[in-house]
């Protein structure tokens, strides 16, 4: 993914509170926020602020009061935000993101909604998981990846084109695509209207623009605000379903469908940080997840064993887990919850 969700969110306040973030007075603080900028429209008007607990050294997300963007602030550089990703191996940062079931309900909506398989470019690429789908299911299918060794497992151990780069810093040529994918990706660029206009100017007419983004309008980032579990350093931006509907119209895009996703972890680290309950919710998260030993599993294949059966509370653990994720990409009936994949159509 483009600077994507690492999987080491989970331990995020001890991991970012290694980045030089230095504490400042309210002061400061006030004088800061006063001159603070919108990164979409540069407006100084504030609409609200939320305090949190989630992002050590004094962040707070800002809303706009003209064009309706949240964003961190103050935001940290690129440089910071490059030092932070490359202290995580590649597996940590894509690992737990990269569900399969969900890419493959992805690519079965975008073939809803166009009528050709041609081509496709991933920006965000990670592992490729989904660049893998797509290309089984017949798309010509490149990747974008700025972590070269995601980049690079793409190559060898796929056969997959990925470019290491922004994409900013790639000639691709323009509206040369069919369809341009962005999922868990714009919440982590500075410049976010710079950045959908570039994905933009690579689709060809009619070409589609599939994304997804935390949605800052759902339930829970209203309930739980500063401490929605999508408030972290590594987002810098923050988007209400209005906002995206705005910017996407003034830009000839039209809308074609949403699939609007509620986490259950969502609400379990927002009611423990909300009410100040103290257990780590990262712990029950992880829960259930099968890790058993490979001897045991051996000798479960051999013919003629047959094993206990033994009450196991890992196993109910685990089969509760699962149920818990089958939920969470199971599609809600209203606009919302706390993930949203949104789909546009560029005129022609």
């Amino acid at each position: 993914m483009y600077w994507a969700n690492v999987s080491p969110k989970n331990n995020f306040n001890r991991q970012a509170s290694s980045v030089n973030q230095p504490m400042l007075s309210k002061t400061q603080h006030s004088t800061e926020i006063a001159s603070a900028a919108c990164p979409s429209c540069q407006s100084k008007r504030i609409a609200d602020r939320w305090a949190t607990r989630r992002i050590p050294g004094s962040k707070m997300v800002l809303w706009c009061q003209v064009c309706g963007l949240g964003w961190q602030h103050p935001l940290p550089t690129p440089s910071d935000i490059r030092y932070y990703y490359h202290r995580f191996p590649t597996y940590n940062i894509h690992g737990t993101n990269e569900k399969e079931q969900g890419f493959r309900r992805r690519i079965q909506r975008i073939e809803k909604i166009t009528c050709d398989k041609g081509r496709l470019l991933d920006i965000g690429s990670g592992l490729g998981t989904f660049l893998k789908l797509a290309l089984k299911n017949g798309w010509q299918a490149t990747g974008v990846e700025p972590q070269e060794s995601a980049a690079e497992y793409c190559r060898r151990h796929l056969g997959i084109t990925a470019y290491f780069r922004p994409i900013e810093e790639i000639d691709l040529g323009p509206k040369v695509f069919d369809v341009v994918t962005i999922w868990d990706v714009w919440e982590h660029v500075h410049s976010p209207v710079d950045f959908i206009d570039q994905c933009i100017g690579l689709l060809a007419p009619n070409g589609l623009l599939a994304l997804s983004i935390p949605n800052a309008s759902g339930y829970p980032a209203r309930l739980f605000r500063g401490n929605w579990r999508y408030v972290m350093y590594t987002h810098l931006s923050y988007f209400t379903l209005p906002y995206v509907h705005r910017v996407m119209g003034k830009r000839n895009m039209h809308f074609q469908w949403a699939d609007h996703t509620l986490k259950a972890q969502s609400l379990l680290q927002g009611l423990t940080l909300m009410l100040r309950i103290p257990i780590k919710p990262e712990r029950l998260i992880r829960l259930g997840r099968k890790e058993g030993s490979a001897s045991n599993q051996d000798q479960d294949r051999q013919p003629g064993f047959k094993s206990k059966k033994k009450a196991d509370p890992t196993a109910i653990l685990s089969w509760i887990r699962r149920l818990v994720l089958k939920a969470n990409l199971h599609p809600l009936p209203f606009s919302r919850g706390d993930m949203m994949d949104l789909y546009f159509k560029k005129g022609s």
